[in-house]
């Protein structure tokens, strides 16, 4: 089978390579599984690069989500059967064709739900929907602000916006991205390129100020996002696409009594009651068959060409994620 390995950490167009491996076979518990998707998100290309939180052992194969169909099953699993689709959860190396997963990994995707959605449902949708809605309890018409507010975790955040009522301020990089979201269905959007963020916010707010916040990028525009927070507000912190450190003035943060924290999925995974856990994956299952949640794609590339997908994975201004498929 072909396998996505890398034995040094680097940037990945140098150290990402295509492999034929062994095809592996389940055990008694475990399942097959053919994969059919498997997108490419920053924390993928992070690991890649050493940089992510958690790094693997190498040589390894990149990848912490997809989908996929039983192949085969183990002699002691009785809940699948082969050609069911299924997304594997909590199971690292999703960037080759085939993967073993133990049989409670696996959670079976709806005839509603196409591939690329089911593909994409751990690291955007599931993330979106605990900080906006488990994480900061966003009442209807109370703002959020995001920062990254074009990204595929972005505009998920727009749709769980209107289901459920809040009001969005969008911050963006670029001034071409403004009136698309404001399509999608943004309240607000603030382009770094011509705008500051605090004195917006400011504006849009009033005098009830910003207090509730989640940022991806980190660096001088987090900083500004923390500025922005009125008293008692709270930022979530999920993402450092700029690479470099916050800036934050801890005497705002004393007199204004604000909060910032960070939000990883995986620790949430190993921290929330299992029967919560299982709550929100069925509803977001039930919200994405019902095509109320659909994260958007842009392009999609077969495994072989790797550094390309790579490549377009890593422009600005994408309107989805990029996709690799087998």
């Amino acid at each position: 089978m072909q396998s996505i390995r890398f034995y040094d950490f680097g940037n990945p167009a140098d150290v990402l390579r295509v492999e034929d491996v062994p095809q592996p076979e389940p055990a008694a518990s475990q399942v097959l599984v053919r994969l059919r998707a498997r997108p490419i998100n920053p924390s993928d290309l992070l690991s890649v690069r050493g940089l992510y939180g958690a790094l693997p052992q190498l040589p390894a194969t990149p990848g912490l989500e997809g989908m996929g169909e039983v192949a085969a099953v183990g002699a002691e699993v009785k809940t699948l059967r082969t050609g069911q689709r299924v997304i594997p959860l909590g199971v690292p190396g999703t960037w080759q064709e085939y993967l073993l997963v133990d049989s409670r990994q696996l959670i079976p995707v709806p005839d509603e739900v196409s591939d690329e959605t089911a593909a994409q449902f751990v690291v955007n949708p599931l993330t979106a929907w605990i900080m906006t809605i488990e994480e900061l309890a966003l009442e209807p018409g109370e703002w959020l602000l995001q920062t990254a507010a074009g990204s595929t975790l972005g505009r998920v955040v727009l749709q769980i916006a209107r289901l459920h009522g809040f009001k969005t301020i969008n911050v963006v990089r670029r001034r071409a991205q403004v009136e698309e979201l404001r399509a999608l269905g943004a309240d607000e959007v603030i382009c770094t390129e011509d705008e500051e963020i605090v004195e917006r916010v400011k504006a849009i707010t009033g005098k009830a100020g910003l207090v509730k916040a989640i940022d991806a990028v980190g660096g001088a525009t987090g900083a500004a996002v923390a500025r922005a927070l009125g008293r008692d507000g709270v930022m979530l912190v999920y993402g450092l696409l700029s690479l470099e450190p916050m800036p934050v003035d801890g005497g705002r943060m004393i007199f204004n009594t604000t909060t910032i924290r960070g939000f990883w999925l995986s620790q949430w995974f190993r921290t929330a009651p299992p029967e919560r856990q299982q709550a929100i994956t069925v509803e977001l299952l039930r919200l994405m068959a019902a095509h109320e949640i659909v994260p958007p794609v842009e392009a999609q590339y077969p495994l072989a060409d790797i550094r390309a997908a790579v490549a377009h994975a890593e422009r600005t201004g994408r309107s989805g994620k990029v996709l690799l498929v087998s």
